[in-house]
């Protein structure tokens, strides 16, 4: 049997200091009452580079304790901590990231690649900065997650199926543009900050075949839409009921007069193109 090839990466993050409400409430959750859990929780994505704006969700990494893993507490945590994201994104389409503490010794780059954290800001334990020593396999199928976005992408696009609400809209846009960084990493066996994906990969495309990933980050620029108190109340609760009314009746409908560009026909055959062009590219 052939052994496991591991090489140790050592990730240097430093804490946050910038200014975002959620993020210090949820601290403020942790040393309070849940300190006990964590080897680490890290902010990552917009949150954690500071650029976040209306269309950014709340990106953040719990790395727990083995002990805990199961555990009552830590589902206490989520939920608590999941009413103060939900403040901040009444949208949010996903919740936590997370690790148990011994993943780091056989750390799943394809799950939430190195270059991520790189990128992220540490919020517990409160100190200037936490090295995170990561023995990283080798021998990772990158593939797989990429496929995993694609193919339900495709079977929608082929039933026809269109967005029909912002919680909806949101996280569409989210998976289209998670595609260029899942794409990178397919091609070359290594993840890459989906910041940076962008203009790597960019020159596989012609720009007909690029176009959704330039509508999507118009939207994303332009996000905007309104929530009345109804809305405010059930949006705002973190109960799983809640959330699939969210997903499926309470959300805004879409305005189409700002978002046509993204929901139209023309936009899903382009995407449709953007689809078989990563599918069927020579090197996947």
């Amino acid at each position: 049997m052939n052994s496991i090839s591991l090489s140790n990466e050592h990730i240097l993050i430093s804490t946050y200091n910038y200014d975002n409400s959620c993020v210090k409430k949820i601290k403020s959750l942790i040393e309070e009452k849940y300190a006990f859990l964590f080897k680490a929780v890290i902010i990552h994505g917009s949150l954690g580079t500071n650029e976040d704006i209306k269309f950014s969700d709340f990106d953040g990494l719990l790395i727990v304790k083995d002990d805990w893993l199961n555990s009552k507490e830590l589902s206490s945590f989520k939920k608590e901590s999941f009413r103060h994201i939900l403040e901040y994104d009444p949208i949010q389409h996903h919740g936590w990231f997370q690790l148990k503490e011994s993943d780091l010794n056989n750390y799943p780059n394809n799950y939430l690649p190195i270059s991520v954290l790189q990128n992220s800001k540490l919020i517990f334990p409160d100190i200037n900065e936490i090295q995170l020593n990561i023995k990283l396999n080798d021998f990772i199928d990158y593939k797989e997650a990429l496929f995993n976005v694609l193919n339900p992408l495709e079977e929608r696009l082929a039933l026809n199926w269109k967005p029909i609400n912002m919680f909806q809209l949101k996280s569409f846009l989210s998976q289209i543009m998670l595609l260029p960084c899942l794409f990178y990493s397919a091609l070359n066996n290594k993840g890459i900050f989906k910041r940076e994906s962008f203009e790597t990969v960019k020159p596989y495309f012609s720009d007909e075949e690029w176009s959704p990933i330039k509508l999507c980050s118009k939207a994303r620029l332009n996000w905007e839409y309104d929530l009345n108190f109804i809305q405010k109340v059930l949006m705002h609760r973190p109960e799983r009921i809640f959330r699939k009314l969210t997903k499926k009746v309470i959300s805004p409908p879409i305005d189409y007069n700002k978002f046509d560009y993204v929901t139209n026909d023309n936009f899903m055959n382009v995407l449709s193109l953007f689809i078989k062009k990563i599918k069927y590219h020579k090197g996947l």
